[in-house]
């Protein structure tokens, strides 16, 4: 027969391994109810010449991370509002995040742009931090090679955000998304951005 000191001293021994598993029950469950915090993007485009299409990534983050929106285009670095062009010793303007504006149609003969959707994305908030960085690489801005798509395809790459088949199965000459699949070369690292021009760009 238990004593009555072994009785009490079992329930109490119950009672603090049930509170113990409360604790670390609530503690799991308060941790699970905070939802991971997602970005909506949208992946859009629109013509430049022919069938050529320029692709942008517009990106929309809740509060208080508002700083990751907006858009995300490549282009030539000489179209930058931080650049000049008397400063930049490469000879030739590499392939570069736009910054200062959002860029359109330059041609006399371009139609208005169309921003047709080709894809949308649900981004972690890694992946929107790393899509809303400044980037500008080592190969020069080549309008049917090292160009726009190629800038933006790249991003993706690095950030694990999958562009759609179809774009990527479109990336000749004659496609729609032309040098989507070309080589836009290394990260040009901050202490270098100057010798390619780019006076203020924040990484």
């Amino acid at each position: 027969m238990m004593s009555r000191v072994g009785k009490s001293f079992a329930v109490l021994l119950v009672l603090c391994c049930a509170a113990f598993a409360g604790v670390r029950w609530l503690g799991a469950a308060k941790h699970q109810s905070a939802p991971a915090v997602e970005c909506r993007a949208e992946l859009r485009s629109w013509v430049v010449a022919g069938r050529g299409r320029h692709l942008y990534l517009q990106i929309m983050c809740p509060e208080p991370y508002e700083a990751y929106s907006g858009r995300v285009e490549f282009t030539s670095v000489a179209l930058r509002t931080d650049y000049d062009a008397s400063l930049d010793r490469s000879g030739m303007a590499r392939v570069g995040r736009m910054r200062g504006w959002n860029l359109g149609p330059s041609f006399g003969f371009a139609p208005p742009p169309d921003n047709r959707l080709e894809a949308m994305y649900v981004l972690s908030l890694e992946q929107a931090r790393c899509l809303a960085r400044d980037r500008v690489y080592s190969e020069p801005y080549v309008l049917l090679g090292s160009n726009s798509n190629a800038g933006l395809r790249r991003a993706f790459d690095e950030c694990g955000v999958p562009l759609p088949e179809a774009v990527l199965a479109s990336g000749g000459v004659l496609g729609e998304f032309p040098g989507v699949l070309s080589d836009v070369g290394s990260e040009v690292p901050r202490e270098k951005l100057a010798d390619f021009g780019v006076m203020a760009a924040e990484r």
